[in-house]
């Protein structure tokens, strides 16, 4: 064993602290802390072994291979390995998916794993790890400013982001799904600072953070950090016009303007480019569908969509019933192999959520007020999941690809049921 593969630790234990420090700052989520990032890590390990025992491997152990020879043939000639990292130019680099290098979020994500195996000596597992706690510095970040600016919301999000288990899970270790959550959750966590900032000072700050974060979101999943900037991008504009024209002060009329602005926004978008039309959309939405249903073992629980076409009203039609098998497919009754009943037996636990939730409204007689940012963050989530879920029959996918997005929905169906109730009173009479 070379121990200098091991002088990294300092600096993981050294973010580890930081991340404590920031976290003391928040007395009511600070139990969390610790069995969050335990759970976490953790789940980096766990999903390197589970591939790699009882997948054959996956992605995550292609990645590795991948890497492993990047960086072997680097340290032969760091000269092209830093014209690889800065100008995508592999030269006799041996990296895959390179065929389309400035868009292949595959090709970038090995760029980007290969700093963190020349940090820890080609390690997959301390790879992992540093991976797994960049996913959760940005959940934890997020959960700390919902707290901050919406405390009804904050307990929620801490179950949502930090200790769900397909969550929590899909979104550690080696994947760009680690990378995508830790962006996303930052990139969201900035943007509410921004909204509520009352200094000038204050949004140029969080302007400039926002660029590495928004950068590294767009590269993994462009099309959904586009959703996610044009939706908070207009609320920001419509918060701003507000502070500048009275007529425009009252909430009703602020979400007026929001959706006028995201429809100007997207018929002036429609002619400045082909790629933005929304009918060239749902014509990539149904090419993929068709493609990956060919693919797609049909032995297995999957997602059919026969009447989908490539248009937007289609689209349109298909999105409740998208929405809605993405939350709850596969289904405990189904036939499907051991991995698909665990994730039936999730979906169960969803639709118990789900349900307490209205029950507890219903008894109530009222319905908790919502803040337009949350509300913003809702959108997102009911337009990421038809995104990912029309051109995805595989449930397999499916249900990690969903990973990332299903707290911004249930942190709002935690909040506004009885569980955080529950939980403080369990935690006062602890002591």
């Amino acid at each position: 064993m070379n121990l200098l593969n091991w002088l990294h630790l300092p600096v993981f234990f050294l973010f580890v602290y930081l991340l404590w420090t920031q976290a003391r700052q928040t007395p009511a989520l600070r139990p969390f802390f610790w069995p969050a990032l335990f759970l976490k890590l953790s789940a980096g390990i766990l999903i390197g072994i589970i591939y790699r025992h009882y997948f054959s491997g996956g992605d995550t152990w292609e990645y590795h291979a991948q890497t492993i020879k990047v960086v072997q043939t680097s340290r032969q000639d760091p000269e092209q390995y830093l014209r690889l990292l800065v100008f995508n130019e592999k030269g006799e680099i041996p990296i895959g998916f390179s065929k389309w290098a400035d868009y292949s979020n595959s090709f970038f994500f090995i760029k980007l794993l290969s700093l963190f195996y020349f940090l820890t000596g080609n390690s997959y597992w301390f790879s992992g790890l540093y991976l797994s706690l960049f996913s959760f510095w940005g959940g934890w970040f997020l959960v700390a400013k919902v707290q901050t600016y919406y405390s009804r919301y904050g307990i929620a999000a801490a179950i949502a982001f930090l200790f769900f288990p397909s969550v929590v899970f899909w979104t550690s270790g080696v994947s760009k799904d680690s990378v995508f959550m830790g962006s996303l959750c930052l990139t969201v966590g900035l943007l509410l600072r921004l909204y509520k900032s009352a200094k000038p000072t204050e949004g140029v700050t969080n302007f400039l953070l926002l660029l590495p974060c928004v950068y590294l979101l767009w590269r993994i999943k462009f099309f959904l950090a586009a959703v996610l900037l044009v939706l908070v991008g207009a609320l920001l504009l419509a918060k701003w016009l507000a502070r500048c024209i009275p007529l425009f002060r009252s909430a009703s009329r602020q979400g007026l303007l929001w959706l006028g602005m995201l429809g100007i926004g997207a018929f002036v978008a429609s002619f400045a480019h082909p790629t933005f039309n929304l009918n060239f959309f749902a014509r990539h939405i149904l090419w993929n569908y068709r493609n990956l249903t060919a693919k797609t073992d049909i032995t297995k629980p999957h997602l059919e969509f026969p009447d989908l076409q490539p248009d937007l009203f289609s689209v349109l039609f298909h999105a409740p019933e998208a929405v809605m098998q993405m939350l709850f497919r596969p289904y405990v009754w189904e036939a499907a192999p051991l991995f698909y009943k665990a994730v039936a037996v999730e979906n169960l636990f969803l639709v118990l959520l789900v349900l307490i939730t209205l029950i507890y409204l219903i008894r109530k007689r009222k319905v908790p007020a919502l803040p337009a940012f949350v509300a913003v963050l809702l959108v997102f989530f009911c337009i990421s999941a038809v995104l990912v879920t029309l051109p995805t029959p595989n449930l397999g996918s499916l249900h990690r690809y969903r990973a990332p997005l299903l707290p911004f929905l249930f942190l709002v169906v935690l909040a506004w049921g009885p569980v955080p109730g529950w939980l403080q009173r369990w935690s006062k009479s602890r002591g």
